[in-house]
């Protein structure tokens, strides 16, 4: 019996630690996806308000010690995921994502194709001159029709420094099997 209450307070407690913000979470399980965090990085809160479809997931991760009281960080990572009620591929879409891109006046600087844990992927990067901000953004659509948009963006003279820690959080990308 004394065990038992020591289990349940020693859970508790270290419940309570992890709600006070002692242990930070090294990785990341989206709807249909897993990533690590890199290191000196953290998930961020979801902004109050901040608005998205609710069959849109988002994920937001930042430097540790960012400000999000200002609204939206100049530096981070999303991870956008929404299950789609018809097939599409991204091989089809991929060129009217980049004509919306250029509809709203950013100068795109470079596009490619690449595979991340086994699937096609496009992606692009383009300068958003009223952030200002350069901008990497990578779409894949996956066998069960879920649609995700990796994003990373930081200010021009600012992308290079923290783009390795964007490309581990990229690399560790993996799908997972979900049904929904």
């Amino acid at each position: 019996m004394k065990f038992l209450i020591f289990f349940a307070v020693m859970v508790v407690i270290i419940k309570s630690l992890g709600n006070a913000g002692y242990f930070k979470p090294k990785d990341h399980k989206g709807r249909g996806y897993y990533v690590k965090i890199p290191a000196g990085w953290i998930k961020a809160k979801r902004q109050k308000n901040v608005q998205y479809p609710k069959d849109v997931e988002v994920a937001m991760f930042v430097p540790q010690g960012t400000d999000m009281s200002k609204g939206q960080p100049d530096i981070f990572v999303s991870i956008y995921t929404k299950k789609l009620s018809t097939p599409i591929w991204i091989e089809d879409e991929f060129p009217d994502i980049l004509s919306a891109i250029q509809k709203e006046g950013m100068e795109i600087k470079d596009k490619g194709q690449i595979k991340i844990d086994d699937k096609i992927t496009h992606w692009v990067v383009y300068l958003d001159k009223a952030a200002p901000a350069l901008v990497l953004e990578f779409y894949m659509v996956t066998d069960n029709n879920t649609f995700h948009k990796i994003q990373y963006s930081a200010p021009p003279d600012k992308f290079d420094k923290y783009r390795k820690s964007f490309e581990e959080l990229k690399d560790s990308f993996k799908l997972t099997f979900s049904l929904y």
